[in-house]
């Protein structure tokens, strides 16, 4: 499923289910449909598939880091059971999926001594740092989210943060960078 949104204006957003598996739910079959949501949220945007790139800053890896397009703003995000992607005509765009479980299990030493976000929480956090562009290479725990803004240390302005519908039983954030 892909939709356009209308606010923030042209954001397309889509999900599509995958096998569950433990863990991550970053599976081969799920990079895969995450390319195939990319490709298809690019041609509703207009804008000609010129291969969907992807390279770590730190080691060069082509298996993780920021995805890149020429022509839009890109970004894709796993969790056990589901794919979700977005494409915009933006400067920069995040998008991340938890399952809506409220806590999550394991964020509590990141945010330590304050207590962790929940799902919501943490899909905007990571969403916003997605569109910096720096993913968790900053910590976490000093992202402020406030009033559908984030502000990410050592980024120049704030961050729009969005909830998103996604699929039933699941919490999805989008962050874009207009300008």
């Amino acid at each position: 499923m892909l939709v356009r949104l209308s606010h923030p204006d042209g954001v397309i957003v889509g999900w599509r289910t995958v096998p569950e598996t433990a863990g991550s739910g970053r599976t081969a079959e799920a990079r895969v449909t995450g390319r195939h949501l990319l490709r298809e949220a690019l041609s509703l945007l207009g804008v000609a598939d010129t291969g969907i790139r992807q390279r770590c800053e730190v080691c060069g890896g082509v298996d993780h880091g920021p995805l890149r397009s020429d022509d839009a703003a890109i970004s894709v995000a796993y969790a056990p059971g589901v794919v979700v992607a977005a494409a915009a005509h933006a400067r920069a765009i995040g998008i991340d999926v938890e399952r809506d479980a409220g806590a999550l299990p394991g964020l509590d030493a990141l945010f330590a001594p304050s207590p962790p976000p929940d799902a919501g929480g943490w899909t905007a956090i990571e969403a916003a740092l997605k569109a910096d562009g720096r993913g968790l290479r900053v910590d976490p725990a000093t992202v402020v989210v406030a009033d559908g803004r984030a502000r990410v240390p050592g980024h120049d302005r704030t961050i729009a943060v969005h909830r998103v519908t996604g699929p039933a039983g699941y919490v999805v954030s989008l962050a874009i960078d207009p300008a």
